[in-house]
């Protein structure tokens, strides 16, 4: 009897233990639950637990990127040249190519019909032919004292004339021939067989692409870290798997105040005119070593246009906005403005924080809580 008894008590003391012990562990959870919900600690005046991290500077490789466009290296409007007063237009006599085929320099782009200009050369030979005889004669008939020194110099101003004249219906004889002055691709051909066109008008148009040069939108900040020679590396869309790579060439002098950029012109090698002007893409220039801060993306908060982060100031959140630039990496993002090296930073809570928070950045410690 006494046995089962001393049974019993140790069981209900047992029991009762348990319990006890239950109730200390729940009470010590809602306590724990009270510290770290940001409503019961703002209002306790208590700290909220974050997690920060220090701002860091170091050295990285800047790659800076924009947007771009392809364009031809350089481009020939192919025009019908102004006649002689003799003849008022041309007839178009063959087409040697057609728009989209590739023409090397020298080759024959229109050919047209050569007979009247042909005409026109043998009669300006006959003026002058005939010019300089008349020029032979009065400087004769002025050795006899017959002729007056100004009619001799009439006659040589006339044989000057008529040459003159000779050469230039020699000029557009040869111009019955249009040769392509580069090598590239034809653009547009305005023309056809038989067709008869007056002078100044447009017959084609070529554009050289290889190389062809790709014009990037460089951001203006960045500015200090640009130079000729750089290595680009460019992202077309029209090739979206490929990437080519390119160098710096040229930088113009003017900013577009409007989207705050800097045009710049890239080269790349395109043998076979494999890539047309006028493709749009995405260039990346490298721009060497230099010191830059960063911080964790984590740490980024972004409100519409601006970006934010929660720094820690005397143990009180403070919010900052900041200017980012390119993503540095292993999960930092280049700050550009509004933040110094060695400035705390939240990444961990500050979605629950507000301005002025009191906080508790001993994470060690409050990460180990029950």
């Amino acid at each position: 009897m006494k046995s089962n008894l001393l049974r019993w008590f140790c069981g209900c003391l047992l029991l009762g233990g348990a319990v006890v012990l239950v109730g200390a562990w729940q009470w010590r959870a809602r306590e724990a639950m009270r510290a770290w919900d940001p409503d019961r600690a703002r209002v306790a005046n208590k700290p909220i637990p974050v997690r920060t991290v220090k701002v860091d500077e170091h050295e990285m490789q800047a790659t800076i990127g924009g947007t771009s466009v392809t364009l031809p290296v350089q481009s020939a409007i192919i025009t019908i040249p102004l006649n002689s007063p003799g003849i008022a237009d041309r007839s178009i006599k063959q087409v040697g190519f057609q728009a989209g085929a590739a023409v090397k320099r020298g080759e024959v782009l229109f050919e047209f019909e050569p007979l009247l200009f042909e005409q026109l050369v043998k009669q300006r030979a006959a003026v002058l032919a005939k010019s300089r005889q008349e020029s032979d004669t009065m400087i004769d008939l002025h050795s006899r004292k017959a002729a007056s020194g100004l009619q001799v110099k009439e006659a040589e101003v006339a044989v000057e004339t008529a040459q003159l004249e000779l050469d230039l219906a020699k000029a557009d004889l040869d111009l019955c021939v249009v040769r392509t002055p580069i090598d590239g691709v034809v653009d547009s051909v305005n023309v056809v067989p038989q067709m008869r066109v007056a002078g100044g008008s447009q017959l084609a148009v070529v554009h050289q692409l290889d190389p062809i040069l790709v014009q990037m939108d460089f951001p203006m900040e960045r500015m200090d870290s640009l130079s000729v020679g750089q290595t680009a590396e460019i992202v077309l869309d029209a090739f979206p798997q490929e990437n080519f790579t390119g160098r710096v060439t040229r930088i113009l002098p003017v900013v577009s105040t409007k989207t705050r950029v800097l045009p710049v012109i890239v080269e790349v090698a395109n043998p076979e005119n494999r890539i047309r002007a006028g493709i749009s893409g995405f260039v990346r220039v490298q721009c060497g070593s230099a010191s830059t801060t960063t911080v964790p993306t984590v740490a980024i908060m972004r409100k519409q246009t601006k970006a934010m982060v929660f720094c820690v100031e005397d143990s009180r959140a403070r919010i900052r906005e900041v200017r980012t630039g390119a993503v540095a990496g292993e999960g930092k993002v280049e700050i550009l403005a509004g933040l110094d090296a060695g400035d705390e930073v939240i990444i961990y809570g500050q979605d629950s924080v507000e301005e002025n928070d009191l906080v508790n950045v001993n994470w060690q410690q409050w990460a180990r809580r029950e």
